[in-house]
């Protein structure tokens, strides 16, 4: 009994560290898992009304506004909206001949930082040459997308 005092100094160097260096473990953020809300480019060719077959047949909200309205190139165009849960996909179309001239794809939240997601929700590659891709900035903050125009090409 003479070393019981000595007891708890023994247990504390015990547990003391060695000669060797604590290695941190990085933190690993996970890349959050996007799936693909619209298959655009299984879309391509087909005209606005072929376009609502495979899209309503998915589960998807069809949302029609037949009003005819002079775009900025001056034609005529109409809109279809598709929504798949907060996802929505504007396919800007002539009604006199259905031709598609293009999609927008955007989300409920409204903006976003990088526009490459909204390009993985329309399973659309940044590097595809059957699509021009023009994210549409923000008019408050450039650095914030509103969504993606996708313009098939002719």
């Amino acid at each position: 009994m003479r070393y019981a005092s000595l007891l708890p100094l023994a247990l504390l160097l015990g547990c003391a560290s060695t000669d060797r260096l604590a290695t941190e473990t990085p933190t690993v953020t996970a890349v959050p898992n996007i799936n693909r809300a619209f298959d655009v480019p299984a879309l391509l060719g087909l005209n606005a009304d072929q376009i609502a077959q495979p899209l309503v047949s998915q589960s998807i909200r069809p949302d029609h506004d037949r009003t005819p309205r002079e775009s900025s190139t001056g034609t005529t165009e109409a809109l279809y909206t598709y929504w798949r849960d907060t996802t929505a996909l504007v396919v800007s179309y002539n009604p006199a001949t259905l031709h598609v001239n293009s999609y927008f794809i955007k989300t409920k939240s409204g903006l976003t930082a990088d526009y490459t997601t909204l390009l993985k929700l329309a399973n659309v590659s940044k590097y595809d040459k059957r699509l021009t891709i023009e994210p549409i900035a923000s008019a408050n903050n450039s650095q914030l997308y509103t969504g993606v125009k996708l313009v098939p090409a002719q």
